[in-house]
């Protein structure tokens, strides 16, 4: 029981971090590109051109590299009109009922984004190619591509975690616990 309560942290504190990482560094990188752009744009009549795209590429990356941060904090949409009516064992029923449909969303999107993401670094033919935008500063869209896979995979690990808890919560009734760190509660709470 030991060994699973250690990955089960060991999934909770990656998550965490990784969320919290992208989120600070995604965020101020967001920021800070579309600053530049208001300025260059309206005070010297400049605008950069193709940066929406490349901004948008990387609010991408920052949806897909806080989805497991999310799932975490039990942030994401469900139908709470149905879930709120159960107790904490039918809700934890509940979720493990709705996990195979979850699962076979985040197969698919691995599979896919994974896909994606060769064909923006390796060409069968030619080898190792790096994809970048098409404008004329040439920023790495690879980035971006391949974090639909590896964060997919991370709100997998994530998703096996909960699934976990939640099996052992509805055989036993008693909990495993959650490895969130304290700020992160208090915020959200």
């Amino acid at each position: 029981m030991n060994k699973i309560k250690s990955l089960l942290s060991f999934i909770d504190a990656t998550s965490e971090y990784t969320g919290k990482f992208f989120g600070i560094m995604l965020i101020l990188m967001l920021v800070g590109m579309i600053v530049v752009e208001v300025v260059r744009r309206y005070a010297f009549d400049a605008p950069i051109m193709g940066i929406q795209d490349v901004q948008c590429a990387y609010f991408g990356v920052y949806y897909m590299m806080a989805a497991a941060y999310t799932h975490l904090l039990g942030g994401h949409v469900r139908v709470d009109v149905v879930h709120a009516h159960f107790s904490v064992r039918g809700r934890a029923i509940l979720d493990l009922i709705t996990f195979p449909m979850g699962l076979l969303f985040i197969c698919v999107l691995v599979w896919a984004g994974w896909r994606f993401a060769m064909d923006a670094t390796w060409l069968r033919n030619a080898g190792w190619v790096l994809e970048v935008d098409q404008s004329h500063l040439r920023l790495p869209l690879y980035v971006a591509k391949w974090s639909i896979p590896i964060g997919t995979f991370m709100l997998f690990l994530q998703s096996c975690a909960k699934f976990v808890r939640d099996f052992y919560f509805v055989v036993t009734r008693k909990e495993l616990g959650v490895a969130v760190s304290q700020e992160v509660i208090e915020v959200v709470a």
